[in-house]
């Protein structure tokens, strides 16, 4: 036989499990070093990149606190009331007489009026 002695099975015996601590906190540690490196490196760069695009930063915009900003209602729905008022102002005209166009002698009147003498025949 060999000189080399085997566990029974003929495999040969297994060593023990070394782990390093030392040298797996030192790469942990590298690696949050390297992070945080490149974040801060990140941040100064987008901010000077921002400070040469948009000096004037921050800056309100134009639009900014109108309720509405293109088609977009700016505020809740549920505090919005231009919807009943816009309708009690098409009431309003609806049920009155004026003028549309006074030099062109055009007037409106009430709606009710308009549809009694469209039925009476006549054209308002």
């Amino acid at each position: 036989m060999s000189e080399h002695a085997h566990a029974p099975g003929g495999h040969p015996p297994a060593e023990p499990d070394r782990i390093h601590a030392g040298s797996i906190l030192a790469v942990g540690a590298a690696a949050l070093l390297i992070f945080a490196a490149a974040g801060a490196s990140t941040v100064l760069y987008m901010r000077r990149a921002q400070a040469e695009l948009n000096p004037a930063f921050p800056v309100m915009p134009a639009a900014a606190g109108e309720a509405k900003i293109g088609i977009v209602e700016q505020q809740l729905f549920e505090n919005s009331d231009r919807a009943r008022t816009l309708r009690e102002e098409e009431e309003r005209r609806l049920r009155s007489y004026g003028w549309v166009d006074r030099k062109a002698g055009l007037a409106h009147i009430p709606i009710d009026r308009a549809m009694d003498l469209v039925l009476q025949g006549e054209r308002p």
